[in-house]
């Protein structure tokens, strides 16, 4: 009788083995633990990374005011709205100058009234937790010449504040009323 190989029972998968070994056992864990830490670290870098772009897009909507209030002439606000974490870009009504008559844009990118609110799809778990303006009030305006101005039409002395979610803040310059954030 001839040796053969073919039918000589496998060790590997003899009866009574049941299981795996733990070489199997301990890749599976470490595989399983690194897609745990890297699903952590993506998660907790989420809402940090939303406060961020949501404060570029106030700064970018600052700029627009100022932007604008340069290129028409006439005093633009960006009135903002803690409780609710919003704020819309107003323009002065020249029938009745000064922060009290002005009445909201129209959003170039939209059509409609120029309002943001925060919290909502890019920026959701994004708050506005405060404004700080010299002066007073929750409105930073920009004169014809693009400077700073509080919501009485006095020029700011100093930076204005507004402070959103997860320590980002944008700030405007008083002198020459660039916004920036982080």
């Amino acid at each position: 009788m001839m040796w053969d190989a073919a039918k000589q029972p496998d060790r590997r998968t003899a009866a009574g083995r049941c299981g795996f070994t733990l070489i199997e056992l301990l890749a599976v864990i470490s595989i399983v633990g690194i897609m745990s830490v890297t699903a952590i670290v993506a998660i907790s870098g989420t809402d940090a990374s939303r406060a961020r772009a949501a404060g570029r897009a106030v700064a970018r909507d600052l700029t627009f005011a100022r932007d604008r209030a340069l290129a028409t002439g006439r005093d633009t606000w960006v009135s903002f709205t803690v409780a609710t974490s919003s704020y819309s870009v107003l323009v002065e009504n020249p029938a009745t100058p000064g922060r009290v008559g002005a009445v909201a844009i129209v959003d170039p990118a939209t059509g409609a009234s120029f309002v943001v609110r925060l919290g909502q799809r890019e920026s959701a778990g994004v708050a506005i937790q405060s404004v700080t303006v010299p002066g007073g009030g929750n409105d930073i305006g920009f004169d014809w010449l693009g400077r700073p101005e509080n919501a009485a039409g006095t020029r700011l002395t100093s930076n204005a504040t507004v402070a959103l979610s997860n320590g980002v803040s944008v700030t405007v310059a008083a002198g020459a009323g660039l916004a920036t954030s982080p």
